[in-house]
């Protein structure tokens, strides 16, 4: 799931760091293993950690949140889990088109001021789960949740290019390492409370993930104020949603972001309906594949300098990730051992390709946009992944949970597709932007 400037200034009011300064650096050795390991993860104390700080505490709630809200609406309201799943269904879609609308204000309004009202309607729309009786008002509450989580990616853009300045997608790739973190943290905090199942505890867990949006509130307000850059607003308003080029790499990315869904939902069904894998698998693999993440996304990104390294990048993602799907595909009728050998062979190679779409969307979605819009163009950008995490679940189901191992190379030669159109897309769009550079 931001982040006194790297060189180590004051936290407090006053200009932004200066974008063109020093990358995020590795903090210096300490003693003990374990700090020293989390201090490698770190930018240097200032703007960009407070950011990162805040990134931290709403992931660890969303960990939290996730399966604790689903149970409670089901075991503790007595909603059915058909219906839970139409109203989160429903109300993600639905709010995905906030994003934009919160990006151009963060452009215009200043973007500290705007992610911290995000993170404060996050407290609510959050806490709205236990009051969620009825279908509708659980679609509410999802389509406000799903508001402010595309509403803060967007608002918290303009900051990241502020304080992290050229140097954004390494900074992103420190954040996602941080984030990955976190979400293990609130997933097995939520689990402790799983394991007792009871009405109270579900609603402190879910009031505890709301909290964390005001944790993180209070921690923004520390940031220094980043103003506005100037733009012609007549001109500039929908500039994004115009923007054919980036629209295409957009709509690449979202195709590509199917895969995340993967790990969390098609491979956990297809190990426990179609393999002899043992089910205890499905938890390892997800260790396996968040350690990774956490140890490898800031090395991975080092070498993503542009949108063309970023293009061939995506190439490389979708390489990897056609290996893996045919490879997690080849596991049925394998000896449970075969099938388990296979499965971390697959989850490695998932890895990396995951690593590489990560690392190549951060800098498309800022090394593509426009400077002074950069919080509605990260809105739009983000409608491509939200899109395709509202509809994965559906699609990974049609087609390789009800097409066996061919399903899952018909996906694989999906994503390779999705990678090797992406250099193009960039070249088009890095064409436009050399031909006729949008207004500043």
């Amino acid at each position: 799931m931001k982040r006194a400037d790297a060189s180590g200034g004051t936290t407090g009011g006053g200009a932004a760091a200066d974008p063109s300064g020093p990358q995020p650096r590795l903090a210096g050795p300490a003693p003990g293993l374990l700090r020293a390991a989390v201090r490698r993860t770190l930018p240097d104390p200032g703007p960009q950690r407070l950011l990162a700080g805040a990134s931290f505490a709403v992931t660890v709630g969303g960990g939290m949140l996730a399966g604790t809200s689903t149970l409670y609406l089901t075991r503790i309201v007595g909603m059915s889990a058909v219906r839970v799943g139409l109203g989160l269904t429903v109300g993600a879609v639905l709010g995905l088109v906030f994003g934009p609308y919160i990006g151009h204000l963060a452009d215009r309004r200043g973007p500290r001021e705007v992610h911290v009202v995000t993170m404060l309607c996050g407290v609510v729309a959050t806490a709205g789960f236990v009051v969620a009786r009825s279908f509708w008002l659980l679609a509410l509450v999802s389509l406000l949740v799903t508001a402010v989580g595309t509403g803060a990616t967007a608002s918290r853009a303009p900051l990241i290019r502020a304080l992290a300045g050229v140097n954004a997608t390494a900074y992103l790739a420190y954040q996602r390492a941080i984030t990955n973190a976190a979400i293990m943290l609130g997933v097995l905090i939520g689990t402790v409370g799983i394991q007792l199942d009871s009405g109270p505890v579900y609603v402190g867990l879910i009031l505890a993930a709301a909290g964390t949006f005001l944790a993180a509130a209070a921690i923004l307000t520390r940031l220094p104020h980043v103003p506005p850059l100037p733009a012609d607003r007549a001109r500039s308003k929908w500039a994004a949603m115009t923007d054919r080029p980036y629209l295409a790499v957009m709509l690449i990315n979202g195709g590509m972001s199917l895969h995340l869904a993967i790990p969390t939902f098609a491979l956990p069904l297809w190990i426990v309906d179609s393999t002899s894998a043992p089910r205890a698998a499905i938890t390892g693999i997800m260790l396996v594949n968040g350690v990774l993440v956490v140890a490898l996304q800031v090395r991975v990104s080092r070498g993503v300098t542009d949108p063309r390294t970023a293009g061939l990048r995506m190439r490389w993602a979708g390489a990897a990730l056609m290996v893996s799907t045919v490879l997690i595909g080849a596991m049925s009728g394998m000896p449970w051992w075969s099938a388990l050998l296979v499965l971390l062979v697959a989850t490695v190679v998932y890895t990396f390709g995951e690593l590489w779409q990560s690392a190549a969307s951060f800098e498309l979605a800022f090394g593509l946009a426009r400077p002074d819009l950069q919080g509605q163009y990260a809105g739009v950008f983000g409608l491509g992944a939200g899109g395709a995490n509202a509809a994965a679940p559906a699609v990974l189901a049609a087609i390789c949970l009800d097409h066996g191992a061919a399903g899952w190379m018909t996906l694989g030669v999906l994503l390779l597709g999705f990678g090797a159109l992406t250099p193009r897309a960039v070249h088009w769009a890095e064409r436009t932007r050399t031909a006729a550079p949008l207004p500043a």
